[in-house]
């Protein structure tokens, strides 16, 4: 189903960590999960041991990051939010939509591999990703779910990739050896001007 992709990383900062988890779980998140517009809210903590340390992402129906009823809650923020955001370390915001879709998830996320990637040939790296990439890697039992996303708006790579898997140990397989090293894909990475790679386990569901 087409939808928005959300994706907010944040680091506490100076707000001690059990008041970061009670503002996020108990009044951030309900605060969008109110609307039937957002169809899914998850929060990971970082499993690859880098900073920012936190990360929650929202499926939102495409256009309503845009309207007014959305745009009010951050305008119109309580004070208790406003005093934890300002002490925030990081809270960086970005917007994508979805361009492709493979696999399936069945119930709650349990592992998420973000890959991004800028390249002046996007349409030749995605070509490789549906092609070959992507079938390669949801054929490894465990690989659950690709989606790619494209940037709309925020800092990053302009092509997204979410893997949702059932634990990082797949990532030493030799069948993800095989996806990741082929020669189709050595050329395509070869016009690669940025990247990134997170690894972020469940935490917790607004939903």
């Amino acid at each position: 189903m087409d939808h928005d992709l959300l994706l907010v990383y944040s680091e506490p900062g100076q707000v001690p960590v059990e008041e970061f988890h009670d503002w996020y779980d108990h009044e951030h998140v309900p605060l969008r999960m109110q609307f039937p517009q957002f169809r899914t809210g998850y929060r990971f903590r970082a499993a690859d041991g880098r900073a920012p340390g936190w990360l929650a992402t929202y499926d939102v129906e495409p256009g309503f990051l845009d309207t007014d009823a959305y745009t009010a809650l951050r305008a119109h923020r309580s004070e208790r939010e406003q005093h934890v955001v300002q002490r925030l370390a990081t809270l960086d915001r970005r917007r994508y939509s979805l361009v492709h879709e493979a696999g399936r998830l069945d119930g709650e996320p349990r592992y998420q591999v973000l890959v991004g990637l800028t390249s002046p040939d996007e349409e030749g790296l995605r070509t490789w990703y549906e092609e070959e990439h992507i079938p390669l890697l949801i054929a490894i039992e465990g690989w659950d779910r690709v989606r790619q996303f494209r940037l709309q708006d925020g800092p990053g790579e302009t092509l997204l990739t979410v893997h949702d898997i059932a634990h990082p140990s797949l990532c030493e397989t030799a069948k993800w050896k095989h996806a990741t090293s082929t020669p189709w894909r050595a050329r395509v990475m070869a016009s690669v001007t940025a990247s990134s790679r997170r690894v972020f386990a469940f935490h917790h569901a607004g939903r």
